[in-house]
């Protein structure tokens, strides 16, 4: 085992993929199970959404790793306020119930001048040292994650371990992180997980050079219009638009978020130009979903542009198709706009701070920081922690220090614990195969979630959470 003490198990993702991935299995989950219960001891104090949930179920230690699965929070705790804290512009409501999810001491924020969900996310990043990060909320409703300042800066370091070659693997990157800029496909200021991380990545990796981070579009993303379309998106299909209660304010950004889209050829224009004229040819690191690399390889082809990188380039293509319906033809375009550079594809997630990328053997990596778990979908039961199952995933990020980073995902998996199988790469320990998919697209409706543990110690520890900050209990 490496010379990293499982009181600071957030030092583990400093080390490359070559000495990550040899850690005997048994010796991973000796120091998983110490790294826990100090996590556990830290923050069952400090959180109170932790502290009320181990409450629930009489939990006080952690003796093995198993013991963590009831307290594996759904996805959805991440947007269980009412919908009316965002309806009334209760700010201050809202701050009081993100209040309960992490270590920081909220109560002196006076969120009530706040009318808006941008101008509160502006608000936390200028007085506190949390960056909340916020979902698509294609839902209906945004899910809000506060994320401290420590995970922020690991979520660098995950960055720069996802460009390590395993043994004698081929390098994803073919010059050194500092060398090869970002190429965001995407708006280059917002609240979501990669928006979040492009001023850092600027900082600590490009020495603050806003010129090594390029994105498709220069403006903001706005959870506010985010959080407007998905609702409408949900209205619309219940046929219950007219019923919505939206600020006439809102309603105004919104519109001037959709006439600002009328200029994306403009923004396009400038971002070709300068790629041209600085980058083409070079070897860069892509930041995208396939969709959307669709999109510019598309715009690409309009203008005569082909072969924009270095083959030795990083392209990221993780994230799925995002309900779009591509053409047949959709690899091959984006293939020219490239220059030969792979996509390569990668499972993560926003309560995670690094995703796994593909390796050789086609498969997705746990990283002993990590910690994954695999539950019966209908009951919720904890599955044998050996061999291979099929399953609701679960993990916690051992890297989190100011929030409760375990967390029970949407997402079916097939994960082999890396015991009675050993992938074709070499690399040691637990993975999943591809055919990662969401219960709701496999169920074709709502995901009902079955936690881990006592019946209803979720939900009566989310409700506390909801009406300790003014709410009238649980509604994600």
């Amino acid at each position: 085992m490496p010379d990293v003490s499982a009181d600071h198990p957030e030092d583990l993702i400093e080390l490359a993929q070559t000495d990550i991935y040899a850690i005997p299995l048994a010796d991973q989950h000796a120091f998983q199970l110490a790294a826990l219960r100090r996590r556990f001891d830290d923050l069952v104090t400090r959180i109170p959404v932790l502290r009320q949930l181990a409450q629930e179920q009489g939990i006080t230690r952690i003796d093995a790793i198993a013991d963590v699965a009831p307290l594996l929070v759904p996805h959805s705790a991440l947007k269980s306020y009412p919908m009316s804290f965002l309806e009334r512009s209760r700010f201050d409501r809202l701050t009081q119930w993100l209040d309960g999810f992490t270590t920081y001491d909220l109560s002196a924020i006076d969120a009530r001048g706040c009318d808006s969900i941008d101008d509160w996310l502006d608000l936390l990043d200028a007085q506190t040292p949390i960056r909340v990060m916020h979902s698509t909320g294609t839902s209906g409703k945004l899910s809000f994650l506060p994320r401290g300042l420590p995970e922020m800066h690991k979520m660098v370091t995950g960055q720069r371990r996802q460009f390590d070659h395993y043994r004698d693997e081929r390098p994803l990157l073919g010059v050194p992180m500092e060398q090869a800029p970002v190429i965001y496909t995407q708006y280059r200021h917002g609240g979501m997980a990669q928006h979040r991380l492009l001023p850092f990545l600027r900082d600590e990796v490009f020495g603050g050079d806003e010129d090594m981070i390029l994105a498709t579009n220069p403006t903001r993303f706005s959870a506010d219009v985010a959080s407007i379309s998905g609702r409408l998106r949900v209205a619309e299909s219940r046929g219950e638009a007219g019923m919505l209660n939206i600020a006439p304010k809102l309603i105004a950004r919104r519109a001037a978020f959709l006439a600002d889209q009328a200029r994306s050829g403009e923004y396009l224009d400038a971002f070709f130009d300068r790629i041209t004229s600085r980058w083409q040819g070079r070897t860069v690191s892509v930041m995208g979903h396939v969709p959307s690399l669709y999109t510019l390889a598309v715009e690409a082809e309009k203008r005569g542009l082909s072969n924009l990188f270095a083959p030795d380039s990083f392209v990221a293509a993780g994230g799925g198709m995002k309900g779009h319906d591509l053409p047949d033809d959709w690899r091959a375009k984006v293939d020219r706009m490239l220059g030969g550079a792979p996509l390569v594809e990668g499972y993560g997630m926003t309560e995670i701070v690094a995703a796994s990328r593909e390796c050789g053997g086609g498969h997705y990596h746990v990283p002993a920081w990590h910690v994954p778990f695999l539950l019966d979908p209908a009951t919720g039961t904890p599955l044998p922690r050996t061999g291979t199952g099929k399953g609701r995933y679960g993990a916690i990020d051992l890297n989190a220090q100011t929030y409760w980073a375990a967390f029970l995902t949407g997402d079916e998996v097939t994960l082999h614990w890396g015991d009675t199988e050993t992938c074709p790469c070499g690399r040691i320990g637990p993975f999943l195969e591809k055919s990662i998919r969401r219960y709701t697209e496999k169920e074709g409706g709502d995901d009902k979630i079955t936690c881990a543990g006592a019946p209803g110690a979720h939900d009566r520890a989310l409700d506390f959470i909801t009406r300790s900050a003014g709410g009238e209990g649980v509604t994600a």
